[in-house]
């Protein structure tokens, strides 16, 4: 069979050749009044992970995680500085990261087919050394609306998918049925596998980057076909590791963030709402406006 990747008409995008927004089109006021209603209980839950510089990081691509105190409060004094009446002080910090760190979310300027991004916007006539001119992270607007976790492990009753676990649609179809729950246009919806739980232990969490349970590719033309808003997992890549698909690399971020205009977050915490079953719940998340960056760490809200 042919794969989409291997034709030539996939754009422009049914929402036209101009698009930028992907399926966030889908996020009408009508949609953010909708998700409102899901909250019951008014419990908020933060589904980004604790940054710092142990964390756990992909040091080979993205680098290391940095932070440093740049300035102390003591700093204010003689003869650095002239002292005042309210004996001032104030501390400052210095952060070096790649825009991927951590829990993120990617733009649509992150991933590309034969050199060019969603829409088939030219990436060698739009990329600059300080980002690019189309699709960069702040066009990415806050994205407020009804979140589904699929929670497999409980289904398993298991506490993580093996390594390498390409969750399928019908997985997926089960899970939801068992909790009476359906997936609409404009929808976010999530994958735990197990794998939040070990960011607190980055060496074991770091063996996740290359051979994890994940997105299958079959999963990811299914969340294409129902449009949702925006999707991801709790591991590095979302994605199964390795790929299905032979000679491939990343080709579940390909098809939803290329083909679809679907953002993913990757690394999302979502083991306090595995521990709580926490399953609907109206999500929020306002990326960093970077002009041009390919993504931008998140700490994204479930109020359930």
């Amino acid at each position: 069979m042919t794969e989409w990747f291997e034709k030539t008409d996939w754009f422009p995008s049914k929402w036209g050749a101009d698009d930028v927004l992907g399926t966030l089109n889908a996020l009408s006021p009508n949609k953010v009044l909708e998700a409102l209603r899901v909250v019951k209980k008014g419990r908020v839950y933060r589904l980004g992970h604790l940054m710092h510089n142990e964390m756990p990081v992909r040091a080979a691509q993205h680098g290391p995680f940095v932070y440093f105190t740049s300035q102390r409060v003591y700093d204010h004094r003689s003869p650095l500085r002239e002292p005042t009446a309210n004996k001032f002080g104030a501390g400052l910090g210095r952060i070096e990261m790649v825009d991927h760190a951590a829990t993120h979310i990617d733009s649509l300027n992150h991933i590309s087919l034969d050199n060019k991004f969603y829409n088939g916007v030219d990436a060698f006539e739009t990329t600059t050394p300080k980002g690019t001119l189309k699709l960069g992270i702040d066009t990415t607007p806050p994205i407020v609306t009804r979140g589904i976790m699929v929670d497999l492990p409980s289904m398993q009753d298991d506490e993580m998918l093996e390594k390498g676990h390409a969750v399928t649609p019908k997985e997926v179809g089960e899970f939801l049925r068992h909790q009476n729950l359906s997936v609409g246009q404009g929808d976010a919806l999530f994958i735990y596998t197990g794998v939040s739980k070990l960011w607190v232990e980055p060496a074991r969490y770091n063996e996740y980057w290359e051979n994890s349970p994940g997105i299958g590719y079959e999963l990811a033309k299914w969340l294409g076909s129902m449009d949702v808003s925006i999707s991801g997992a709790d591991t590095p890549s979302s994605e199964v590791a390795p790929a299905e698909l032979k000679g491939t690399r990343l080709p579940v971020h390909q098809y939803l963030v290329t083909k679809c205009g679907i953002r993913l977050i990757d690394n999302i915490k979502l083991d306090e709402l595995a521990r709580d079953r926490i399953y609907e719940f109206l999500f929020v998340c306002s990326p960093l406006p970077i002009k041009g960056a390919t993504a931008s760490p998140v700490a994204p809200l479930a109020v359930a």
